[in-house]
């Protein structure tokens, strides 16, 4: 299905969100689109109810969206959506973040994978994105702004949130969590960067790289949310090294970090639900 235009997803996003205020009373105050620790996730949330992705008005979601409580805060959680290398246009991967704004979240939790471009940053750990470089080639605003969603030129001087951040890096360290910061690159994919390109995103200032997150921050911002990004790091590429890793291994450090980063995340929500 064609993504609508961007002057009908206020209209999409509201239809949405109506359909899933019909289906559970709770009004969730976090959103959560999960590329890492989804699983834990979704086990953990109590008085939950499924609703599939494809049903919504206007298909939004790929996946299903769960509503339920989590450490006793009203939570909606997906997957992340699919990226722009499975086919799908930027206007497809706003809408999900427009329709969880429109359940009346204010704070949006986005995880990834990444490589470590540095040293300090581990595979199996999880690090906290501080700032971004858009160098995939999609920007989800192109197109004509509509101003129920979000202004025409957001500021994105700060994407991410300060002090969700460090709620997050107080909750690693209070739970031994390895974590760091850094500023994470997104790339288009699927082929992995070459020797050179990791070569000129460290020059550029990258930490972090990967193939997805930034076009949601990027709608995000735009919708009016907190940003709080987080990646489970699942190789490392430092200078002078060999780019290539195997997919074991990358496997093996994802499934290091996917408990990290699930106990991160409760730990997040859990210090949300005290302000």
């Amino acid at each position: 299905m064609p993504a609508p235009a961007h002057s009908h997803q206020h209209i999409l996003a509201r239809e949405a969100a109506q359909f899933v205020h019909e289906r559970t009373p709770l009004r969730p105050r976090i959103a959560m689109l999960l590329g890492s620790g989804h699983a834990s996730i979704a086990n953990q949330l109590k008085d939950k109810v499924v609703l599939q992705g494809p049903d919504l008005p206007g298909a939004p979601l790929h996946s299903p969206l769960l509503v339920g409580q989590l450490e006793g805060v009203p939570v909606a959680v997906a997957d992340a959506p699919l990226a722009l290398y499975e086919g799908h246009t930027p206007s497809e991967l706003a809408l999900p973040v427009r329709v969880l704004k429109a359940l009346g979240c204010d704070l949006l939790i986005l995880t990834a994978g990444a490589a470590s471009l540095c040293q300090q940053i581990e595979p199996g750990t999880v690090a906290v994105v501080e700032d971004h470089l858009n160098l995939s080639g999609l920007q989800p605003l192109i197109g004509p702004n509509d101003d129920r969603v979000g202004p025409r030129f957001p500021d994105m001087s700060e994407p991410y949130a300060r002090q969700w951040q460090e709620v997050a890096r107080e909750v690693a360290l209070r739970g031994g969590i390895p974590c760091s910061t850094g500023v994470f690159a997104a790339v288009p994919g699927p082929s992995m960067p070459t020797r050179a390109e990791y070569r000129f995103l460290r020059q550029a200032g990258a930490d972090l790289v990967g193939m997805s997150l930034v076009p949601e921050a990027i709608a995000a911002v735009h919708a009016g949310f907190q940003v709080l990004a987080l990646t489970g790091v699942t190789q490392q590429v430092l200078a002078g090294a060999s780019a290539r890793t195997s997919i074991e291994a990358m496997i093996d450090a994802a499934d290091l970090a996917a408990p990290r980063m699930a106990s991160l995340l409760v730990g997040v929500v859990a210090a949300a639900g005290k302000r």
